[in-house]
């Protein structure tokens, strides 16, 4: 009995990794977007008949494409989702049959015709699709930020497939056409190195450090890009308070 039982679970096993396996690893146009994939939209079609021969799921999908290519153009897109359903008609004939002095009815083959509806997609590039949302990600972020105040990037995470010093400038570019002034991290930390030697009685006295060099800066600012979303946060450098925390999800 116990063998019987072990029996059965393991076809029971074995026919839903089968069915896992063709649900993941059919072909790509019939599974859903993948996790990077954004839709468009839907668009379906509707075959021609054609003459005792059925319309299969790859012409079918190829027809999709074509058309979805044409609606999105200047994009590299895919279909995905893709639902048919097969249609078919058989004509029936008449002719008189003078022997039987009455209509015989027969019936030719079979024609085919195919609906089909699916998803058209696309990868965005990571680039492009960061620096779109750079600019309202950083509205929201500075709304109660002056214009004009004076900041500087304090810390810049990416991730794989985008550059760190592109989007470094980049955001200097956003924040210098949006009115704010930029100091740059690297001259702070200069004025910081200057400050404690000053204090060890070793300095320069044309590159004195003043105190308010460095209440100039009043704004530190942190961007994070990850697969799905980039986040901008404004911290105030004289409270250590958040002033703005904004997020754009792609």
């Amino acid at each position: 009995m116990k063998s019987a039982t072990k029996f059965i679970i393991t076809i029971l096993l074995a026919m839903m990794c089968s069915l896992s396996y063709s649900q993941t690893n059919g072909p790509d146009y019939k599974n859903p977007p993948k996790p990077k994939e954004k839709v468009l939209g839907t668009i379906s079609i509707e075959t021609k008949e054609r003459y005792d021969q059925v319309w299969s799921d790859q012409e079918v999908y190829l027809l999709l494409l074509e058309k979805a290519k044409m609606e999105y153009p200047n994009r590299v897109i895919d279909i995905r989702d893709m639902k048919k359903e097969t249609k078919s008609r058989r004509d029936e004939l008449t002719r008189w049959d003078s022997k039987l002095d009455r209509l015989v009815y027969w019936k030719t083959d079979y024609y085919y015709k195919a609906n089909a509806v699916g998803k058209v997609v696309y990868t965005p590039d990571p680039t492009a699709q960061t620096a779109e949302s750079l600019s309202a990600a950083v509205d929201k972020a500075f709304r109660n930020v002056r214009e004009g105040s004076r900041t500087a990037i304090d810390q810049v995470t990416v991730t794989a497939g985008l550059n760190r010093e592109e989007l470094k400038d980049q955001l200097i570019d956003v924040l210098l056409d949006k009115g704010y002034k930029v100091v740059a991290k690297e001259y702070l930390e200069k004025l910081y190195e200057e400050q404690q030697q000053q204090q060890s009685g070793i300095y320069n006295d044309r590159t004195t450090v003043q105190e308010n060099n460095f209440s100039a800066v009043g704004y530190y600012i942190n961007v994070k890009v990850t697969e799905t979303s980039l986040r901008v946060q404004v911290v105030n450098v004289s409270t250590g308070e958040y002033e703005g925390n904004a997020t754009i999800n792609f």
